[in-house]
């Protein structure tokens, strides 16, 4: 339930968050893997980074959303996490995505 209400809040702080993740989501349902592997967090498949721009508070990539995402050999993309950068949230540290992955 958590992550539901987590969604729910993002969406009404961020009211354009979806339409700023959809030429992610776009580029990754056409098999492009967009932006910086992460190669020390990967387990069995490849993990990215991406940077968004985030439109809902006007600011460019740099201060926008971050996106990680992880590939695994048969081509399933699995959403890790997004995140802005402007907000005051704890950024999962490397050991917490890898344990992540390892449950996937």
């Amino acid at each position: 339930m958590k992550a539901m209400w987590t969604i729910i809040f993002a969406k009404k702080k961020y009211r354009q968050i979806f339409a700023d993740i959809e030429s992610v989501t776009n580029e990754l349902e056409a098999g492009n893997l967009i932006g910086d592997e992460l190669e020390d967090i990967s387990v069995d498949g490849r993990t990215f980074k991406i940077r968004v721009a985030n439109t809902s508070v006007n600011v460019g990539k740099s201060n926008g959303f971050r996106v990680i995402y992880y590939v695994i050999q048969d081509n399933n993309v699995y959403l890790l996490t997004i995140y802005s950068k402007k907000d005051d949230v704890k950024i999962p540290s490397d050991k917490e995505i890898k344990d992540f992955i390892r449950k996937i």
